[in-house]
């Protein structure tokens, strides 16, 4: 359990004797801890600790777990979510597809059903922690400073073209979607397919060979076949 002590979670649970119960078990576990009785409060907190991971509860005054998620995944798509209801609904369950949830438990959380989803969590924060992503010998991605070096010289990127870049590196072994593309790069922004395929003409310029590959109708994915 070491590997969890590099890392800081936010616990959002409306029921007191529950979420002070949980505390103590997330403590021990993590480097820090920060709690929320509603999602307002856990926005809130997101926004002024941004936690490595969150566990939310569904239905909660205020704002509701998955309209937290919803909020969060619009420009992040790191952060690690994991939800917890009393009471599971299929509706639900494609709600945790589509926003990328980590998990999904029924309550009550106990160890039996906390602890795989945490570790699964944890080991794919420390997957993504590889220090740098290498395209070829001299074109990488540095995770600590978040840019893309060419023979170790940053490369200058506008911000849509660097989020871009960077949803695609960070999704490498999947196709990203043309609605997760709008969401991450053009945030609040209406996003057209001209308007994209300006900044990825523009980007194809400035990278040392083409990586980005368009899967018709679906959006794009990374291509390190030269």
């Amino acid at each position: 359990m070491e590997k969890f002590k590099k890392y800081n979670i936010l616990y959002i649970e409306d029921d007191e004797g529950v979420r002070t119960t949980n505390s103590r078990f997330l403590t021990r576990m993590f480097n820090e801890l920060y709690e929320a009785k509603d999602g307002e409060e856990g926005l809130t907190l997101y926004k002024k600790y941004s936690p490595d991971i969150i566990l939310t509860d569904i239905n909660m005054p205020k704002m509701d777990g998955l309209t937290l998620s919803k909020k969060i995944r619009k420009n992040d798509l790191t952060t690690k979510i994991i939800v917890s209801t009393a009471f599971s609904d299929k509706n639900y369950l494609l709600d945790a597809i589509e926003l990328r949830l980590e998990k999904y438990i029924i309550k009550p959380l106990t160890s039996r059903n906390l602890i795989p989803a945490l570790t699964k969590a944890v080991d794919d924060l420390e997957k993504e922690k590889e220090a740098k992503i290498y395209l070829d010998e001299t074109f990488y991605f540095d995770n600590y400073s978040s840019l893309f070096y060419l023979e170790d010289k940053i490369l200058d990127l506008n911000k849509k073209e660097l989020l871009f870049l960077k949803l695609l590196i960070t999704n490498k072994n999947r196709v990203v979607s043309y609605e997760e593309i709008e969401q991450y790069v053009w945030e609040e922004e209406y996003m057209s397919l001209n308007s994209l395929r300006t900044t990825i003409g523009f980007l194809r310029k400035k990278i040392p060979f083409n990586c980005i590959k368009n899967i018709s109708n679906m959006g794009y994915k990374l291509n390190l076949e030269k």
